[in-house]
Formats: C-alpha cells, sequence, structure tokens
C-alpha cells in the first residue's frame, strides 16, 4: 500500500467548507460556474494561518517531504515559535490544472513503474478532481470537456491498460449501470470502444479452440 498527499481532493482555498449556495451568494452564481468550470482558474486564496491550510495540519506536515520548502512561512513560523521550524509550500489554493500537476506525476512516476509495468493489479482510492485529472490523463478527455465529467461517489471503474478503455463492474443487480449513474456529457470520452490487442484476438482463438474440441466430444 502506497499513500501519497498528492492524490488528495482539490485545495479550494478560501472557499473551502462553503456550500455551493453561500458561494453563490457571497461571489455571484457567474464566478461560482467560472470557478467549477474553468480548467486553470483558481479560487481566492486560503489564509496561511487559517485551519484550512494543508501546512496547518499536523498528519500532512509530519509525513509530507517531497514539496518544496518555503522560505517565508520558514522565516515566520521559525520567529513566531522562537525556534527553527521547517514549513513546505503547500497549495493555498488549486484549479483542476494545479491537481493534475500533483496526482499525474503519482501515476506516471510511481504507480506504473512499481505497479502497472509488472503486471500487477491497481486500486487507486482518491478523491473526485484527482481521479478526474488522472482519467482525463488515461482517457485523453479534452479540456473544454473535462469539467462536464461526473464521478458518481464510491463507483468503482475499471480500466484495462492494454486495451485502453474503461468498463464497469458488474453489482449483480441486472440493471445497466449506464442508466444508472449520471457521468455527465463528457461520458462518451470516457466509455469509448476498447483497442483490439493481441491478447484479445489470442483469447478469441482459445475460445474457439475450446468450443471445438467440445463439439468434437459431444
Amino acid at each position: 500500500m502506497a499513500k501519497s498527499w498528492r492524490l488528495n481532493e482539490r485545495m479550494y482555498g478560501a472557499l473551502t467548507g462553503k456550500s455551493k449556495q453561500m458561494i453563490a451568494n457571497e461571489y455571484g452564481e457567474a464566478q461560482l460556474k467560472k470557478w467549477r468550470r474553468g480548467f486553470k482558474i483558481k479560487p481566492p486564496k486560503v489564509s496561511s494561518y487559517s485551519l484550512s491550510y494543508p501546512g496547518n495540519n499536523y498528519k500532512r506536515t509530519k509525513y509530507v517531504k517531497d514539496l518544496r520548502i518555503s522560505l517565508s512561512e520558514t522565516i515566520n513560523r521559525s520567529i513566531e515559535a522562537k525556534e527553527f521550524q521547517v514549513h513546505r509550500k503547500f497549495p493555498k489554493a488549486e484549479s483542476l490544472w494545479d491537481c493534475m500537476q500533483r496526482s499525474i506525476p503519482f501515476y506516471t512516476q510511481r504507480i506504473v513503474p512499481e505497479a502497472v509495468n509488472k503486471g500487477k493489479r491497481v486500486l487507486i482510492t482518491s478523491h473526485e478532481n484527482a481521479i478526474r485529472g488522472i482519467l482525463m490523463h488515461l482517457c485523453e478527455i479534452p479540456e473544454e470537456a473535462i469539467n462536464q465529467l461526473s464521478l458518481p461517489n464510491g463507483l468503482p471503474l475499471v480500466y484495462n491498460v492494454k486495451r485502453k478503455c474503461i468498463t464497469l463492474l458488474d453489482d449483480g443487480s441486472g440493471k445497466d449501470p449506464m442508466e444508472t449513474h449520471d457521468f455527465g456529457p463528457a461520458a462518451q470520452y470516457l466509455f469509448r470502444p476498447c483497442e483490439l490487442d493481441d491478447d484479445f484476438f489470442e483469447e478469441m482463438a482459445n475460445q474457439e479452440a475450446s468450443a471445438s474440441k467440445e463439439a468434437v466430444a459431444t
């Protein structure tokens, strides 16, 4: 098992903890849509002394070692504490693009070489925006469509690395999951037809051979 802050949810800055209605009342519906739909538009930054700032969370600061050190935060916090304290440059607000700058490298530099390339099955549990970014990378979803993709909570998505496609698990209910769940207008990019690779044709050949043997036996 590998844990990383790089799979954390997008940092919503000063909007953290506020409902959509509260944000709309404070900033207006138009601005709310820009923050939600804009691929590279960040919300207002949170103060480094806010409880919502990740750098004030001991569970994160204790284990995160792969972030640049913040000189200004280190100086200010050390003066305040009257002892030297190293503080790292945690994000104070993120767009979806910013979130992808940490989640995609974790996938390509850790998950792929350590598991995928070794033929291992991988389970990634994360938050919606981190998963959305990885899916954008894997499924080549265009920038203008990514924020039209909805991901139902707790629904496993199975990605076939060789055939470059996503399928859904059969939950045994007999219902079509595509009719049960709403993936939004961008679902067409997520559920493209699987590519036909050598393994597919080999499997088909094996099935035909087995069927022929059964026919001869009967």
